[in-house]
């Protein structure tokens, strides 16, 4: 049920009472004075965020985010602190090489860019 207020014209008495919506438009007695009162349109407040409020409102939950994601990467640490480790493992054991092997390729990559700088383009891959 809402309250509504009401305002007595002879003695400016302000009070509230808690009505059902099908009585609200009839009209009350005063409670000091006896006489009629009239309704009146209440005035309510509302809270209006601010841009400050909404700003940190936005940083707060930005900052809880990051604690969650970090706490998070804790603990997948500590349940599994290599989790490449099976992959490495299953390519070495198909490939029958490690890892090294990529960095080796790496290195043969630059060397022919090298000789191609070197020697040009009709360089074909093996030395003169």
């Amino acid at each position: 049920m809402p309250i509504y207020e009401y305002l007595c014209p002879e003695c400016d008495c302000r009070f509230e009472l808690l009505r059902p919506v099908s009585e609200s438009e009839s009209g009350s007695t005063c409670p000091e004075c006896g006489k009629e009162a009239k309704r009146m349109l209440s005035s309510f407040s509302h809270y209006c965020m601010s841009a400050y409020d909404s700003v940190q409102k936005r940083q707060d939950r930005n900052a809880h985010k990051m604690w969650e994601s970090q706490r998070r990467a804790e603990d997948d640490k500590i349940k599994n602190p290599d989790p490449l480790k099976p992959w490495r493992e299953e390519r070495q054991k198909t490939l029958g090489v490690g890892p090294e092997r990529w960095v080796q390729w790496a290195n043969d990559e630059k060397s022919k860019e090298q000789k191609k700088k070197d020697y040009g383009e009709n360089w074909l891959g093996r030395e003169a």
